[in-house]
């Protein structure tokens, strides 16, 4: 039952709440999911937040998880200078978002979520966006301004919800695998994201939407949130669609199998010279940070590998199965489901754009690289069909191209193939829109769609993504408004019309979202089709290639 006032007061499960009125909608900000997981909830599930008496003011956003910050850099800089054995890779994102995802106001009281609701509210059950931010596990927040929820809320009349979870070592190394003390340490962060939506669900209808309605949604990280949601059977009574943008299997922050997950988490304690795991629970959270940094850097940019540190791990309570895997090979038990997936152009411009590889890389470099995967005669097709597709590429962009298709779209199209062939509707995008700024070497980046989809894209935002300097406001605003009214009528009903058709295996309907909207068959299928040819068409196959990789690279490290 809708209970929202002419002040903006709601009452939740847990007490009175006053929001703030803002940019034609009214924000409740900082509202508690659960328990603050500090002192002897640090490492622990998530709980029921506490009931507070009088009106609680939700005007300011909660702390962003702990992560590093201006606050913190100096601090942390100097723990990795004593700790670090000498690691040779590279941060895995450009330099700027170390300055545009900055989160000062971070702690590890940070189990909040943030709501714009429309004016609109009070006369209608809206439908219901929970999207889950990204950030590779260890950056952002719910409350991050460049993604804030006020403009989608109010021009597509929907409720836009955006809660933290716990990031780092945290929410997401797993030291309940080691035994010991910390038995609960497993998956802390996908049980914050499952925290988070059940709240939604049992109390959006006080701010005027419908629990019946809810789509989840998310990039990067955030997509990866919305994958373990869907392969856990417990979540789906919580939720009606599914969005994910910019799903990857095999980087940084995915889903590792048990093995790493346990080699991790034996990492950290090496690394902070700890033999029991009991004595994480009143660490300095800046060693954490520390020991992150490095595991982040720990291999060489072209060793073609899939290391997860930062990722959940498969176990029967909360991530039953790898969700990739899962939604790709597998029938799917929730017979009302409809979802969208997206990814950009040229994903991995953001995470090995700045390699020398990719930078200044020759023929022989890349292929380097592929035979780690393809062998050498497969290496040599591969390269030489990506440059037929491509011919003006030089060598370390057709690398990209080759890397954002084997990390990102490959598995996005299994497992549109899966959904589709089970009669679930599935509709694919793929952003396009080349961006100019930093000399146009990022090109439809990764991260690139948010101002586009969020519809934040004032100078003031637009500032803080360097990729966008030069880029016609108005062409931008335009495409927005294209492209944002598909999104949100997906969000909305599932269905966004002829414009947007559904994706299937026979007519490959790729959304091309760039300057122009307009739906693409067939668009990936001969990089479907190179895959394909040299035994890796499936997720499980690119799986089991890169886990051999990591294996044999961690036990070279260690002998």
């Amino acid at each position: 039952m809708h209970m929202m006032d002419a002040q903006g007061v709601v009452r939740v499960a847990t007490g009175l709440l006053r929001g703030t009125p803002e940019e034609g909608v009214t924000v409740y900000r900082g509202v508690p999911f659960a328990r603050p997981p500090v002192g002897p909830l640090r490492f622990r599930s998530p709980l029921p937040p506490e009931r507070w008496s009088g009106i609680r003011d939700a005007s300011r956003p909660g702390p962003a998880s702990y992560q590093f910050n201006s606050d913190n850099h100096s601090d942390v800089e100097r723990i990795v200078r004593e700790i670090d054995p000498g690691v040779p890779g590279i941060m895995a994102w450009p330099a700027y978002t170390n300055a545009t995802y900055r989160h000062n106001h971070a702690a590890e009281d940070c189990l909040y979520l943030d709501v714009w609701v429309p004016e609109s509210a009070p006369r209608a059950a809206l439908p219901v966006y929970v999207y889950y931010h990204g950030g590779a596990n260890a950056v952002s927040s719910g409350s991050f301004e460049l993604e804030r929820g006020a403009n989608l809320a109010r021009e597509a009349n929907m409720i836009v919800v955006r809660p933290n979870y716990r990031m780092g070592a945290l929410g997401w190394v797993h030291f309940g695998l080691l035994g010991g003390g910390l038995p609960k340490a497993v998956n802390l962060g996908v049980q914050d994201q499952f925290a988070a939506l059940k709240w939604v669900h049992e109390n959006i209808e006080a701010f005027g939407g419908d629990p019946e309605n809810i789509t989840i949604g998310g990039e990067s990280a955030g997509a990866t949130a919305v994958s373990h949601l869907l392969t856990n059977p417990n979540a789906h009574p919580y939720f009606r669609r599914a969005v994910l943008q910019s799903l990857s299997p095999f980087n940084l922050w995915c889903t590792q199998q048990r093995p790493e997950a346990v080699t991790v988490a034996r990492m950290y304690l090496d690394l902070l010279h700890i033999d029991d795991p009991t004595r994480l629970q009143d660490i300095d959270p800046n060693r954490l940070l520390a020991v992150q940094n490095v595991l982040t850097r720990y291999f060489p940019p072209d060793r073609h590998v899939a290391w997860r540190p930062l990722g959940a791990v498969v176990e029967e309570d909360w991530v039953p199965q790898a969700p990739a895997l899962h939604l790709s090979e597998n029938p799917v038990a929730k017979p009302d489901l409809e979802v969208a997936i997206g990814f950009a152009k040229d994903e991995w411009q953001f995470f090995r754009g700045h390699s020398e590889t990719v930078l200044r890389g020759s023929r022989r470099d890349v292929l380097g690289v592929l035979e780690q995967i393809f062998g050498a005669d497969g290496a040599e097709e591969v390269y030489r069909r990506f440059h037929e597709l491509h011919p003006d590429h030089a060598p370390g962009l057709l690398l990209s191209d080759i890397m954002s298709f084997e990390f990102f779209k490959l598995s996005s199209l299994a497992i549109a193939r899966n959904l589709s062939a089970q009669r679930i509707p599935v509709h694919l995008f793929q952003y396009s829109y080349d961006l100019p700024g930093l000399g146009g070497r990022l090109r439809a980046v990764h991260t690139g769609d948010i101002p586009f989809l969020f519809r934040n894209h004032s100078e003031r935002d637009l500032a803080w993504w360097p990729a966008f300097d030069g880029a016609d406001r108005e062409d931008v605003r335009q495409v927005s408004g294209r492209m944002g009214e598909l999104y949100a009528s997906f969000i909305r009903s599932g269905d966004p019309g002829a414009r947007w058709p559904r994706f299937d295996a026979e007519n490959g309907n790729v959304l091309w979202f760039g300057r122009s909207v307009e739906p693409r068959p067939g668009l990936l299928n001969r990089e479907w089709d190179v895959f394909q040819d040299r035994g890796f068409g499936t997720v499980r196959s690119v799986e089991n290639v890169l886990v051999d990789n990591v294996r044999a690279a961690l036990a070279n490290r260690s002998g």
